[in-house]
């Protein structure tokens, strides 16, 4: 569920020091906060960059229609947030051993014992339906289908396949990649707009070397872990770091689709290409270095690009 759902081990959920939290404590960090923000912001981002293309009809701006629009936004973000908690609860509980043996997760209540099977069944049984009835109350059921088909895609195709196979980055990337889809869908525009399915590549593009950068920071961690992660397999880097660039190309190509179908303006167009420019520079730095700090720096230009283009993917939409 979360735009980076093979990260999840870098959001250090645990509590490190002496103090054990509380119950309370456990359960908000059992959503793992950081990345559901992520996936909070990404849906609400969806839900926004759909308005322009509704029908004349449903994009007034009256009080009442304003407030309609909040609901939808807050109502569509919150049930995908809610799913996402579902999914990374479930996630924790599937690999407490492997998270054991990472001094990033080795804190988590799932791995201390702190929380059993029972909570995180309730837990993300709550959450997975309050969620679900949220994107359809407040969006409609092709939303909440986008949002369980995320839930299943994450649990049963890519946390298993983390310790089988490299391409779990690949397949991981799908969910990650579905909140802004959602948000898209939630509003009632087409699935199969150009800026829909563009909101999903650019997403699933930009796990991929977001990723690799992470996985080559700690490398040593997914391999005591048992985690089948590119790094892992390719102690050089050399793969890894090439992967990471033509990624990184593919992404700058697919941000510039809404341009090329005329449905966003100049200002975007400008924001695309420098922010895929300056990814792409990182993501050369680090396949002619494959240091450390390199990757780190791929990390936060990663961390950088999505806010500024998705951002002005809503702020400069061309519908004329």
């Amino acid at each position: 569920m979360t735009p980076s759902p093979q990260a999840e081990e870098h959001d250090n959920s645990g509590i490190t020091g002496p103090t054990v939290p509380g119950l309370a404590s456990d359960l908000y960090q059992l959503a793992k906060p950081r990345l559901t923000l992520l996936v909070v912001i990404t849906a609400a981002l969806g839900v926004a960059a759909a308005w322009p293309f509704l029908p004349r009809a449903q994009y007034g701006l009256t009080t009442p229609e304003m407030l309609e629009r909040l609901i939808q936004l807050l109502g569509v973000a919150g049930g995908t947030a809610l799913l996402a908690a579902a999914a990374n609860a479930l996630n924790q509980w599937w690999e407490r051993a492997s998270d054991q043996l990472m001094r990033r997760t080795a804190s988590r209540a799932t791995a201390t014992g702190r929380i059993g099977g029972k909570v995180i069944m309730a837990y993300s049984i709550s959450t997975g339906v309050i969620g679900t009835l949220l994107l359809y109350l407040c969006g409609n059921g092709l939303a909440s289908l986008l949002g369980i088909l995320s839930l299943v895609l994450y649990i049963l195709v890519y946390t298993p396949m983390k310790k089988r196979s490299t391409l779990n980055t690949i397949f991981g990337a799908i969910p990650g990649a579905l909140p802004p889809l959602i948000g898209w869908c939630g509003t009632g525009a087409p699935i199969q707009h150009p800026v829909g399915l563009s909101l999903f590549a650019i997403l699933f593009f930009w796990q991929i070397p977001h990723f690799l950068a992470i996985a080559w920071m700690h490398r040593e961690e997914y391999e005591r872990a048992g985690f089948r992660m590119l790094p892992v397999i390719d102690p050089e880097g050399h793969r890894t770091a090439r992967i990471a660039l033509i990624w990184s190309l593919l992404l700058w190509a697919v941000s510039l689709i809404p341009v090329l179908v005329g449905a966003a303006g100049a200002g975007y167009l400008a924001v695309a290409t420098a922010a895929g420019a300056y990814l792409t520079y990182r993501a050369f730095s680090l396949a002619r270095t494959r240091r450390r700090s390199a990757a780190r720096s791929l990390f936060l230009a990663s961390l950088l690009y999505l806010p500024l283009v998705l951002g002005a993917l809503v702020a400069n939409p061309s519908i004329s």
